[in-house]
């Protein structure tokens, strides 16, 4: 998200941006006319305006315009010798914090009254770090911007000012360093030298920008939300902006100095293809996996020709009118708060729908969508008003010091207020009991976490694959469990059970990647890290006569080809004389659990300790379990072969039940829950014994 007013520079309209430290550089109403632009696309996507497929390229275009802004300011300060460090740092606080920190305290409060104990001091720890620039780190260790789950993070948003802000503390130093290395032997009455100068600082920004879109297209399809959150992938999106900047700033010197300027039929040419590709960009869809990627460089590219271009002059050109008309300029002013207070008025409406309304009509939403875009508006006029505007013009008043004094103060309250919510567990005291259980519930991860791999194939216990059951010095036999979360899930039950039968297990379980053989994985393209684990556990499976056992659990797909992708594995898996206890599908739930348990909890006021649905073909994975059952009739002659089914605990009489005794069967949409684990417990043993005989009489 862009961090300067209008075109970044001082203006009246906008109020000091800068200070003193540089001279004022000319106002383009065609980039406030982009900024607007800008932060209309990306409220339309978030909204899900139709219309705005791909309007999240609206945070691209504002960091090119935020390099290109903010360079131009350094630039200018730096030629007539008025640069400070300390100057470019307070002013780029004194556009960011204000309004920031009020939005934080905004968000605080409604949290307090929308949102349950967990997810509260979940968004209290993303509040502390968004209001010190940091949320992008946090935000990269969990699932990505395009994932449902974005949805219950009123902060989601901030990580671009993070972005920025991170930007904002080393710009300044590469941009000093190589300004004071090419230009310390020119003076500003040679402007000539001064130029040429100018494009020794050019390259630095280019061999840093080059770089940074290098890192970001190796790193597109393995890191996925870590490349989206990272200043590494990012930097080269406002280095754009700033070598459009730097070119300008050296045109102009040039120009001083009687040398021809650039042709500007050509400027106006590339100032109308950027506009038609910054509008194709957002309006048109755009692979958002791996983003940012090869794909990112249309809307940056368009944006620095758009911003690098000269509009056309003819003022009683539509366009023309229409870039320059109030509502335009006005949106433009406003964009900053507007883009801060869109996004947690969203997912707080998600928040407060959920238990009003469950599944609104398309009527209803289409009317919530409305009053979510006039609040936004509102709020963002509002905020620019009362909280930016003074902020940036009251030099008299919001000195240097007190600036920083105040933004000290709100982040000390901040986390204090953080560390209450620690202590207490997201205040849970605010919330009857019967809701706590359905929070606690979901509350939940992976069982044996520090174990659990993630996308990248990274887990915190330095063993290869740690252990589970009885110890392997007096196990009678030894296991395998092998899978994604859906595998992991069952991994309490499969323990005790392990436990009681002396059984020593190896874990080897990784989120989002299913057991699959090394020539399926190196079919998997784009999930680097998930073909990494299976080729090593192949790999291990083939080198090792142990485990003997391997328990193969997975996230089903209610289709003959998951079966198909599923028994590959399970024939190879027999073929090397191994057992195979095989976890048969659960429930195909299309919503959350735990969501529509405190739901209907608070739409009855009271308890329910019982919550059922009907069995439908498609919720109990009719489809899969028909194929799977005419594969297990070709192998029915394979006694290690053993499935375990669950299904049959919680789904009778035509109905699954998914809350039992006052705690929930599932945590989420997918995963049971661990609170209520050990109810399987027996199918395991009973699955494990079996699996025990099959494995000793085929050693005999």
């Amino acid at each position: 998200m862009s961090s300067v007013t209008g075109s970044g520079v001082p203006d009246s309209r906008a109020g000091a941006d800068v200070s003193a430290q540089s001279p004022a550089l000319a106002f383009r109403k065609d980039l406030h006319a982009l900024r607007a632009w800008a932060v209309v696309a990306v409220v339309g996507y978030h909204f899900g305006v139709p219309g705005f497929a791909s309007g999240f390229v609206g945070v691209d275009i504002f960091f090119v315009l935020s390099g290109y802004l903010i360079t131009a300011q350094a630039l200018a300060a730096m030629a007539v010798g008025r640069f400070s460090f300390a100057a470019f740092w307070t002013a780029r606080l004194r556009r960011l914090a204000p309004a920031l920190c009020v939005v934080l305290v905004a968000t605080v409060l409604l949290g307090w009254w929308l949102t349950l104990p967990g997810q509260y001091l979940q968004h209290l720890r993303q509040m502390l770090f968004a209001v010190t620039f940091s949320s992008n780190f946090p935000f990269a260790s969990q699932q990505g911007y395009f994932d449902a789950a974005a949805h219950t993070k009123p902060l989601l948003h901030t990580w671009s000012l993070s972005i920025e802000w991170q930007f904002y503390l080393v710009m300044p130093l590469v941009l000093s360093g190589a300004w004071r290395l090419t230009a310390w032997r020119f003076t500003p009455t040679q402007p000539e030298r001064a130029a040429r100068s100018l494009n020794g600082v050019m390259m630095v920004l280019a061999v840093v920008a080059i770089a940074s879109l290098g890192y970001c297209l190796a790193n597109s399809s393995s890191q996925a939300s870590q490349g989206f959150f990272s200043l590494r992938t990012r930097a080269w999106e406002l280095l754009v902006g700033s070598l459009v900047a730097e070119w300008h700033a050296s045109a102009r010197r040039l120009a001083t100095a009687a040398t021809p300027a650039m042709p500007t039929r050509l400027k106006r040419g590339a100032w109308v293809l950027g506009w038609c590709g910054i509008a194709l960009t957002a309006l048109l869809p755009m692979p958002v996996v791996y983003w940012p990627g090869p794909w990112t460089v249309l809307p940056v590219a368009a944006a620095g020709l758009m911003v690098w271009g000269t509009q056309p002059t003819n003022p009683s050109a539509l366009v023309n009118r229409v870039l320059a008309c109030w509502p335009v300029q006005r949106l433009g002013d406003w964009s900053y708060s507007i883009y801060l207070w869109h996004w947690p008025l969203w997912v707080f409406m998600l928040a407060w729908l959920g238990p009003q309304e469950g599944k609104p009509s398309a009527d209803a939403f289409a009317f919530y969508q409305g009053a979510l875009l006039l609040a936004a508006l509102a709020l963002g006029a509002a905020s620019t008003r009362y909280i930016e505007q003074p902020t940036r013009s009251r030099l008299g008043w919001w000195t240097a010091k007190r600036l920083w004094v105040a933004y000290g103060i709100t982040v000390l309250a901040l986390f204090g207020v953080t560390v209450l919510g620690i202590k207490t567990h997201g205040f849970d005291n605010r919330v009857p009991d019967y809701l706590r259980r359905a929070e606690d519930a979901r509350r939940l991860n992976t069982p044996r976490d520090e174990c659990f791999r993630n996308a990248r194939s990274e887990k915190r216990d330095p063993a290869q694959f740690c252990s589970f059951g009885s110890p392997a010095a007096t196990a009678q036999t030894s296991a395998m469990l092998w899978g994604d979360s859906v595998a992991g899930q069952f991994l309490m039950p499969i323990s005790a059970a392990a436990s009681q039968l002396g059984i020593h297990g190896l874990i080897a379980t990784q989120s989002g990647c299913r057991a699959l053989l090394a020539d399926q994985s190196a079919g998997v393209a784009g999930f680097e890290g998930c073909t990494r684990f299976n080729t090593e556990v192949n790999a291990y499976l083939q080198q090792h006569t142990d485990p003997r056992i391997v328990i193969v659990g997975r996230n089903w797909g209610n289709t003959q080809g998951s079966v198909d992708e599923a028994f590959r594995v399970v024939k190879h898996l027999l073929a090397t004389g191994r057992t195979v206890v095989l976890i048969l599908p659960m429930l195909n739930l299309d919503f959350d659990v735990s969501e529509r348990w405190i739901r209907e909890q608070r739409l009855a006021g009271h308890a329910i300790d019982e919550m059922k649905i009907p069995a439908t073909p498609e919720l109990v994975f009719k489809t899969a379990r028909d194929a799977i059952a005419l594969q297990m009739r070709e192998l029915a002659g394979n006694a290690r072969l053993i499935t375990v089914d669950v299904l049959p605990h919680i789904c009778s009489d035509g109905f699954c039940s998914l809350v039992h005794a006052g705690q929930a069967n599932f945590r989420d949409t997918l995963h049971i829950s661990n609170i209520n684990a050990d109810q399987y417990e027996p199918f395991f043993v009973r699955g494990l014994q079996l699996a025990i005989e099959a494995t000793t009489t085929a050693r005999r």
